[in-house]
């Protein structure tokens, strides 16, 4: 699925990565997704998400790194501009 939405992006542009953890509660179900959107100019669109073990809470460096090094590795070093992610993921890459 990454691969066809990549497709929607200029190849000849530089991309940008976004990280984000958010969490959100459906009744007495709390859903906690660390997700990857991938933007190029006013474009974004979702990349990868990963559903967290956790209920609550950070996601681990562990969890990050992963999901941000499965990330470049599709979308290939050449091709990302920057990385961006708020104050949860200092230190994360």
């Amino acid at each position: 699925m990454a691969l066809l939405l990549l497709q929607f992006l200029p190849t000849n542009k530089k991309l940008r990565l976004c990280l984000d953890r958010t969490e959100w509660d459906f009744g007495s179900c709390q859903v906690n997704i660390l997700m990857v959107v991938v933007g190029c100019g006013d474009y974004q669109l979702p990349l990868y998400w990963e559903m967290l073990d956790n209920k609550s809470g950070n996601s681990s460096t562990r969890d990050r790194k992963a999901i941000v090094e499965m990330c470049v590795n599709l979308i290939g070093k050449e091709r990302i501009g920057y990385i961006v992610g708020d104050r949860e993921f200092i230190g994360c890459l």
